[in-house]
């Protein structure tokens, strides 16, 4: 009896402390959900901040990643060629690696299909590759022909005047070359005017000054 008396008395003193401290168990309570709310506020900030500081870093060094790529994929090329009338990939591939032969190179490059179809106004990437087998003759811008067949320096005079595509009669002075300035506006063209006259001059560096050839027209 004295036991359950006891146990009873105990639970009335607890209730006692805790309904004369009511006040001050509450605002303890207030305190632990204020610490708690503050504390989940401070995480949410700290990750919103880490995800910006991180994009911040990251569009940083996207411009420099970039600028390595461009650079990367310019090594990769010779130069980039903008098509004029009367262009061809072999003639353009000529320019380039002085053999047709890589035209094979520039299609695969610029992802060109079929029969190669190039259109003025079109920019070609030029790629750096090895030259296949030489196609193109060289010829000196310095060489010139004389009367007598010899070679000489071009500071021989020779008219700059255009010519029109057909029987041209070859004079002192004159050269591939200069020819196919006067009648293309390209000295790179000067291979056209030797394949056309080749049974006549087989050698571009050594032809006659008074001797009918033809300035063939170009390709459309």
């Amino acid at each position: 009896m004295k036991k359950g008396q006891s146990t009873e008395k105990r639970i009335k003193n607890i209730l006692k402390f805790f309904k004369m401290n009511e006040n001050t168990i509450s605002t303890l309570m207030g305190a632990v959900v204020i610490v708690v709310i503050a504390g989940l506020i401070f995480n949410y900030f700290r990750t919103a901040n880490l995800k910006t500081w991180q994009g911040i870093l990251l569009n940083e060094q996207q411009p420099a990643t970039t600028d390595k790529k461009d650079e990367t994929a310019s090594d990769k090329l010779i130069a980039t060629y903008k098509v004029v009338k009367g262009d061809d990939l072999w003639h353009i591939s000529e320019k380039y690696y002085k053999s047709g032969y890589n035209y094979v190179d520039v299609m695969k490059e610029n992802k060109i299909t079929g029969k190669g179809v190039i259109t003025p106004g079109m920019e070609l990437r030029i790629p750096k590759v090895e030259p296949k087998k030489i196609t193109i003759i060289e010829i000196k811008k310095d060489i010139a022909i004389s009367d007598k067949g010899d070679v000489v320096k071009s500071d021989v005079k020779v008219s700059n005047k255009p010519i029109e595509v057909g029987e041209y009669t070859t004079q002192k002075g004159d050269s591939y070359w200069k020819l196919a300035v006067r009648a293309y506006g390209d000295g790179f063209k000067w291979t056209k005017i030797y394949w056309a006259n080749k049974k006549i001059f087989a050698n571009p560096d050594l032809i006659y000054s008074g001797v009918k050839i033809t300035i063939p027209a170009l390709e459309k």
